[in-house]
């Protein structure tokens, strides 16, 4: 390639990845038009991604052990390996943390992420898969803008985060021919990617291992097996080396558990969930099966019926070939292992257990959302779109054709920009850090309700403090009970006077309390170290505020709160 092709294409690549970054700023328009101060509804995770966020630049700020998140779960902490922390993002991203915040730092982190999935994947397919470039910067708009992807734009960045996928794909590839050299350059990609989502690395290698099945069939020679397999052994064991700490950590330290947790795992996709639309599609009131309203974000496949017609079109039409067979075999498994425990129609059991029950319990499996193995469909959908575009044939007057052709199968099912509401402001009590004046070093704060993905109050004030605050609770991940090694369960082991609150939360009545039940609260405030107890003003938290003031006498509203103060009952 001459200097002047060699510049064009970069001049399209970068016309290319414009286009990403336009389509990434329109989904995320109501965001950033202003940033940090707007919510997604039903922001729960996003707080919490927020809360990892600004731990991360605390990490490097007073360079902190990340892998223990002492300021939750007082006095135990939280394991960070084990929970979505994504230090990969968190910690390079600390200095725009610290200028910033957390809350603008989410904004652009989904921004880039969004668009850097979409470029890798151009790349991928211009240099290696198809030859149309045009057919290339559709199938990497359907690898970051399917719902898969994008329906994490809400909650997720560690999930909109995908632009290693395709890289790691073809280092595995080139692994034929430089085995110890790409088995570290892989390797460190291997690292990088644990330290995003580790649920992606681990589908993905899924995803490479079948595909590597299926073209080794068709092609064995071109697979040099030897090699390749020279080059997964160094990448195992440098990656090993880099990773033998924080797994350790992870399966081991402090707060690690077995298996994920039981309402999570649950996570599915419906039978009719490839061939309808998103809750957060442009076409979801033609949809044939319509999710019940709320979290959106583990709506993985939801292609609609345009695409996935297209894409059996696509498969039929080019069946004779070695990579579409293959990436159809790997999308085809893929798509119904995703389906989960317990086949459901319209989100009801039908009485027949899907394919996933035969791995559920094996190791790793038992923490995975069965719903995201679709990002493995997506990955192959993507590829097999760019496929049917490159091969098709469009003379000069049937281009206009072809374009409206596209647009009516991908348009449908396109995301429609994030709805927002304003974020509520931060108590003066916290903002101002009048707080600091009743907390010692060791000492904890309960916040009531208690942090749930429902109720994300304590999380982020915790995450305006710059996670200064130490909270007796927190919304995470953790052993039940509190016991080393067993399944995984949200939030910290339920103590009595927990049941008390949350028994106020739950019924929006103040609990009746006993003598015991004081005698209790003095308990477990002393077991968490806490020295107040805050809750918000206003009707939302009055069976709370009522139930504290039976447990602990008259609470006092101060700096916007309501504040019971405990040092020294």
């Amino acid at each position: 390639m001459d200097e002047g092709q060699s510049r064009s294409r970069w001049a399209g690549d970068a016309v290319a990845v414009a286009g990403y970054l336009a389509g990434a700023i329109v989904l995320c328009g109501r965001l950033l038009a202003h940033p940090g101060q707007r919510l997604p509804y039903t922001p729960g995770d996003r707080i919490l991604a927020e809360y990892y966020l600004a731990w991360a630049a605390r990490c490097v700020r007073h360079l902190e052990n990340p892998f223990l998140l002492d300021r939750l779960n007082a006095p135990v902490g939280v394991n960070g390996m084990a929970n979505t922390t994504m230090f990969g993002l968190g910690l390079p991203l600390a200095p725009v943390t610290m200028l910033v915040g957390p809350g603008i730092t989410f904004d652009l982190l989904v921004v880039l992420t969004l668009t850097a999935t979409a470029a890798a994947w151009f790349w991928l397919l211009s240099r290696h898969v198809v030859d149309n470039r045009v057919a290339a910067w559709v199938g990497g708009l359907v690898a970051a803008f399917a719902p898969s992807v994008a329906n994490h734009a809400t909650f997720h960045p560690n999930l909109t985060a995908q632009f290693l996928v395709p890289v790691i794909v073809w280092r595995v590839v080139k692994l034929r021919d430089a085995p110890v050299r790409g088995g570290l350059i892989l390797a460190a990609l291997v690292v990088w990617q644990v330290f995003i989502n580790e649920e992606t690395l681990f589908i993905t290698a899924l995803a490479i291992g079948v595909f590597g099945l299926l073209w080794l069939v068709q092609r064995p020679r071109e697979v040099r097996a030897l090699s390749v397999l020279a080059g997964l052994g160094v990448t195992l064991l440098a990656t090993a080396v880099v990773l033998a700490f924080p797994l350790w950590w992870q399966f081991s330290g402090t707060g690690a558990y077995r298996g994920g947790e039981k309402q999570m795992t649950a996570f599915h996709t419906d039978l009719l969930g490839f061939t309808s639309f998103s809750r957060n599609s442009v076409a979801v009131r033609f949809s044939e099966f319509q999710p019940e309203p709320g979290f959106s974000a583990e709506q993985h496949g939801y292609f609609g019926w345009p695409l996935v017609i297209a894409v059996a079109a696509v498969v039929a039409w080019r069946w004779r070939e070695p990579l579409v067979r293959s990436l159809a075999g790997t999308g085809a498994l893929f798509a119904v292992l995703s389906l989960g425990n317990e086949l459901t129609l319209y989100q009801r059991e039908i009485g027949v257990p899907g394919p996933y029950a035969l791995l559920r319990h094996l190791p790793l499996f038992d923490t995975l959302l069965p719903t995201r193995l679709g990002e493995a469909a997506t990955w192959a959908v993507a590829p097999l779109v760019a496929i049917g575009l490159d091969r098709l044939p469009a003379p000069a007057g049937m281009r206009l054709l072809k374009a409206g052709l596209v647009a009516a199968v991908l348009v449908p099912a396109a995301p429609v920009p994030i709805k927002v509401f304003d974020r509520p402001p931060v108590p003066a009590f916290i903002a101002s850090g009048e707080w600091r004046s009743f907390v010692g070093p060791q000492e904890s704060v309960l916040i009531v309700p208690l942090a749930t993905f429902e109720h994300w109050t304590a999380m982020s004030w915790a995450t305006a403090t710059g996670t200064e605050l130490r909270m007796s609770h927190g919304y995470f991940l953790g052993p039940a009970g509190g016991v080393q090694g067993r399944h995984a369960t949200v939030g910290a082991p339920a103590r009595p006077t927990d049941r008390l609150i949350n028994a106020a939360t739950g019924t929006h009545q103040v609990t009746a309390v006993t003598d015991l039940d004081r005698e209790q609260a003095r308990l477990d405030l002393a077991y968490w170290r806490t020295s107040i107890v805050l809750a918000p003003d206003g009707p939302a938290a009055a069976a709370e505020r009522g139930t504290l003031d039976a447990l602990l006498g008259p609470g006092r509203l101060t700096g916007g709160l309501w504040l019971w103060d405990v040092r020294n009952p």
